[in-house]
């Protein structure tokens, strides 16, 4: 062990070991039970990610993921294989999630996988007809969508730009710039999904709800047809 008072540059090293978290250790429970109880700490009972417990003993590929979600689904599950995660566009480029996941599905059929993803409700609604495509040609695959009822890089890119130019924002119709947000009516992905062949949930409001409806719509997937639930969460 080095000295501490020898100065850093100086210092005999013999090795170092560069750990890219999950590498050496699993630590994707521990760090998920982490965020749990820093969220309960703050006064908000939010289970864990209720789909891990119904796939994680599947051959599983997650094959897109909002963008409003950041990257917590990268976090929250193990990347051990390379078709653990298809990736994203790139560019933010709208449309882009059903008709890829779809299609990943359809790969993934013959191989036995397991697909899902965690489907953006704005990117959605650029390509909807491609839920039919699914049901048509008998696709499985468990589409989640992550439905916080906007394009909410973009509510905060406009109110930015506007409060920097000295222009309104908003127009009174909704809560959001215009352009920005996808309400008013509320739109019922569920009710969507179902109309074009899906088993379908939803809208689910209360977490408490979702372990249920996810072991359900895993259970239908693996009896060969698509399923959706439709999750509301907080616009940011």
């Amino acid at each position: 062990m080095p000295d501490p008072s020898t100065p850093r540059s100086s210092r005999p090293y013999r090795a170092v070991i560069l750990d890219v978290d999950g590498t050496l250790i699993d630590s994707n429970a521990a760090h998920v039970e982490a965020w749990v109880e820093a969220l309960r700490e703050h006064g908000f009972d939010i289970p864990a990610a209720e789909i891990w417990p119904h796939v994680k003993d599947l051959d599983w590929s997650m094959v897109n993921s909002s963008s409003g979600a950041a990257p917590w689904p990268l976090r929250l599950f193990p990347m051990d294989k390379h078709y653990r995660w298809l990736g994203r566009s790139g560019a933010a480029g709208q449309g882009y999630g059903p008709g890829a996941s779809i299609g990943a599905a359809n790969g993934n059929k013959s191989l036995g996988r397991f697909t899902f993803s965690y489907q953006g409700d704005g990117d959605l609604m650029y390509v909807p007809g491609s839920l039919w495509t699914a049901s048509h040609h008998n696709i499985p695959m468990l589409m989640i969508v992550h439905n916080n009822r906007g394009y909410h890089q973009e509510v905060m890119h406009v109110q930015r730009l506007s409060n920097r130019r000295n222009r309104v924002a908003n127009l009174g119709k909704t809560m959001g710039p215009v352009g920005t947000s996808i309400e008013g009516p509320d739109i019922d992905y569920a009710s969507m999904a179902k109309s074009m062949g899906w088993w379908s949930a939803g809208p689910i409001k209360d977490p408490a709800e979702l372990g249920a409806v996810f072991a359900k719509a895993v259970q239908v997937v693996r009896a060969g047809e698509p399923a959706l639930v439709d999750v509301w969460s907080q616009p940011r």
